[in-house]
């Protein structure tokens, strides 16, 4: 397969980075515009080149003439810019970025390299994380993975459990893995990634610390630090999930953002933790926290006395008896990856009422979501917790009880039902058959 590489000669790459990306660009580096080697580093730091040129990859037969006229339009420098197109081989793009690409240091003694060049580092302790990146973004040269990296090398990550989400080429999670991480968990949107990410945690020796999934499968995790590399706008979409992904106390690291969106992507997690110092390079901002408190799982509020959710970890579970919680009932599947053993004990504890009622979630039946309505007849006039696993079986029975039990306006009840989710079509062929028994 042939590839369009478009090269764009700016002083301003981080724009015209985004500008790319916006255009779907398969891929984005840096190289060095007259191919020097790196300019001596502050100790621990490995800055871009002063003369950075922007490489963006497309498929072959994009008109990249969009392309150009936006990043003209939209540059700082756009009128005096300079763009030069190639055609290349998937093997000749490997092989550009491979000369392109040196030895990366960051912290004292870890490196990434691509794996035809580590000979060329002579650290007798060094870390090195060996890198093919594929079509996958992050190598280390962008300005928002080297910040990340920076950060990975101050931690003690001992025993840590990992989440990259948007991991790209994996390189962040290996570098937490090498730096003594437990495990990762890497989450991305594109299969290329995912195999980008198992092929260089092969290659590192770490494969059987490292799970992929993409992201439509991810069910949130305890993870003591979460890492995303992503963009602005996805980033703030992202804050309840990324927040309810977490422990109390664990760290997050959000980059991919420009200096001038830090505060709106600040604003979007501020509920959940607080911020350390940003840092800053060459445009791009990472920011830091740490979790005063998790967020809910897809948390909804039905009313003053009804809440749905996904599964509360364990440090929310006073927090919601504060909140006002006096029973809990838990439709979750003993086999969900987030459910907890010993709820019944934690909540008991706590005086909290508590029932379980596993819903299979291939086959949920009309006598489930009868036994579903009985446990909250029981419970009427107090304040309720209904949760799942995601908030998915939850917030459905949930609709159903109020239209068929309460009374309420269907119209009403869906909207709190697509809030958090549209059923598929198992679940929605029950709901249909519940309705229409009772000609609704």
């Amino acid at each position: 397969m042939a590839w369009l590489q478009l090269r764009v000669h700016t002083r301003h790459p981080e724009f015209a980075d985004e500008i790319l990306q916006a255009h779907d660009a398969a891929a984005v580096s840096f190289i060095d515009a007259v191919d020097d080697p790196v300019l001596e580093p502050a100790p621990g730091e490995t800055p871009l080149w002063a003369n950075t040129v922007t490489l963006g990859l497309f498929t072959e037969g994009r008109d990249l003439a969009p392309v150009q006229a936006s990043l003209r339009e939209l540059l700082p420098d756009g009128a005096d810019a300079r763009f030069v197109t190639e055609l290349i081989e998937d093997q000749d793009w490997v092989r550009v970025w491979l000369k392109d690409c040196p030895p990366l240091q960051f912290g004292e003694r870890f490196w990434v390299v691509p794996r035809e060049k580590v000979g060329e580092v002579t650290q007798d302790d060094a870390v090195i994380l060996r890198l093919d990146p594929g079509l996958a973004f992050g190598t280390g040269t962008h300005p928002t993975t080297a910040l990340c990296l920076q950060w990975l090398t101050e931690q003690d990550l001992r025993g840590k459990t990992v989440l990259d989400y948007g991991c790209g080429s994996g390189v962040l999670a290996i570098a937490a893995l090498l730096l003594g991480a437990e495990r990762a968990i890497c989450v991305d949107i594109d299969p290329q990634a995912l195999l980008a990410t198992r092929d260089n945690a092969t290659e590192n020796g770490v494969a059987d610390r490292i799970v992929t999934l993409p992201a439509e499968h991810f069910v949130p995790l305890a993870a003591d630090v979460v890492v995303a590399n992503i963009l602005a706008n996805p980033l703030i979409a992202l804050a309840p999930k990324l927040a309810s992904s977490i422990r109390r106390d664990g760290r997050l690291v959000l980059a991919g953002l420009l200096d001038r969106q830090a505060d709106d992507v600040r604003a979007a997690y501020q509920d959940w933790f607080d911020f350390d110092a940003d840092r800053s390079r060459d445009g791009w901002t990472r920011l830091s926290a740490r979790c005063r408190m998790p967020a809910l799982i897809n948390r909804h509020r039905v009313d003053s006395g009804l809440l749905t959710a996904g599964q509360p970890w364990p440090e929310q579970f006073a927090a919601l008896k504060q909140a006002g919680v006096e029973a809990v009932i838990n439709l979750a599947a003993t086999t969900s990856p987030n459910h907890l053993a010993d709820e019944a004990v934690r909540w008991h504890a706590l005086g909290i009422d508590y029932a379980a009622l596993p819903i299979p979630w291939e086959t949920p039946l009309r006598e489930h979501a009868e036994a579903f309505f009985r446990l909250m007849d029981a419970q009427a006039g107090r304040h309720v917790l209904v949760h799942c696993a995601l908030n998915l079986r939850a917030s459905a029975f949930v609709y159903l009880y109020r239209v068929l039990r309460r009374g309420e306006s269907p119209a009403a009840a869906l909207a709190d039902l697509h809030a958090v989710w549209q059923p598929d079509p198992t679940w929605q062929a029950l709901i249909d058959e519940m309705l229409l028994t009772e000609k609704i």
